[in-house]
């Protein structure tokens, strides 16, 4: 199998290295790549067939497993595995995707959508989400309290075409191109039937009901949720704030003037609670704001810290 490995997770024994499962989430054609956070948690496996697009159908509803879940890779996609043995529990996805037409539940193999997997040179495809997802490097977080995990996810989807010719290496054609590594040339665009590109996802890792969904204008960055029933992110446009863990109200936001690349952090010191995130045009954020052109924040490399009340 010349994929081998590919796009999956492998569970390692930490004494021998050898490998004791893996599972592999795609056969990837679109930069579509699964290096992200994995969640481990011990919870009750019941997915909703109402919000849950695959199950399992050996699955005991509601019994207690030791799963790996969260979204691994760029298609926005949950995946809960049993993480003693890779037995696929259940996925469902999240952003627009139409890169995965389907997977079996019995075995959790993967089958991708032919219309868009790349036959010729030349061919061009729609493909959502692009290669800066979905979901990216931006840090989800994880919350016992509601057994919810939060997601920043993004509305995108991009046409592409299978080329070994590329434009000037400038800012508008590096909007419309990848590097010559993957041999694709892409026009990014918003997902069709949205003006927003940035959300924010409260999945049950029991159920894999969405438990709310907040979505505006600009790309949603990192999150970090809190013991205090908050969970902290924020956006390119240089906004950032605080969620109500359980309902998604926001109970807090502050414009800091250039987009929130940095990963938040929680932390006491003298008895006292501190949040921390920083600011700066890096990683994703110029691509995010391509997408939505109005919003012009500074690129200023900043790092904030605030003081919750005594």
């Amino acid at each position: 199998n010349r994929h081998l490995y590919h796009n999956s997770t492998l569970a390692l024994d930490a004494d021998s290295g050898e490998i004791v499962w893996y599972y592999q989430h795609l056969n990837d054609h679109w930069d579509l790549d699964h290096p992200f956070e994995r969640i481990l948690v011990d919870t009750a496996v019941a997915p909703d067939p109402a919000a849950v697009s695959w199950i399992n159908p050996r699955l005991e509803r509601g019994e207690v497993r030791q799963v790996m879940t969260g979204i691994p890779g760029k298609t926005g996609v949950v995946y809960t595995l049993d993480r003693a043995t890779g037995e696929f529990l259940w996925a469902t996805p999240t952003v627009t995707q139409n890169v995965i037409s389907h997977i079996d539940g019995a075995t959790g193999a993967v089958s991708e959508n032919a219309e868009v997997v790349f036959s010729a040179l030349g061919q061009e495809v729609f493909a959502c989400p692009t290669w800066n997802g979905g979901k990216d490097w931006e840090a989800g977080a994880y919350s016992p309290l509601t057994n919810t995990m939060y997601m920043p996810l993004r509305n995108t989807c991009a046409r592409m075409m299978a080329t070994r010719t590329f434009p000037d290496d400038t800012p508008a054609a590096r909007m419309e191109s990848r590097s010559a590594t993957y041999a694709i040339a892409y026009r990014h665009q918003l997902a069709p039937g949205t003006d927003n590109a940035g959300t924010v996802r409260a999945i049950s890792a029991e159920t894999g009901v969405t438990t709310w969904l907040y979505e505006q204008r600009a790309a949603t960055m990192s999150l970090v949720a809190t013991g205090g029933g908050l969970v902290f992110g924020g956006d390119v446009n240089g906004r950032f704030r605080a969620f109500d863990h359980e309902t998604g109200a926001v109970l807090w936001e502050i414009n800091l003037g250039s987009s929130v690349t940095g990963f938040p952090i929680t932390y006491a010191l003298d008895g006292r609670q501190y949040v921390a995130v920083s600011t700066g045009t890096g990683g994703t954020s110029s691509h995010f704001t391509g997408l939505t052109p109005e919003l012009r924040p500074s690129a200023g490399n900043n790092l904030f810290v605030f003081a919750l009340p005594e």
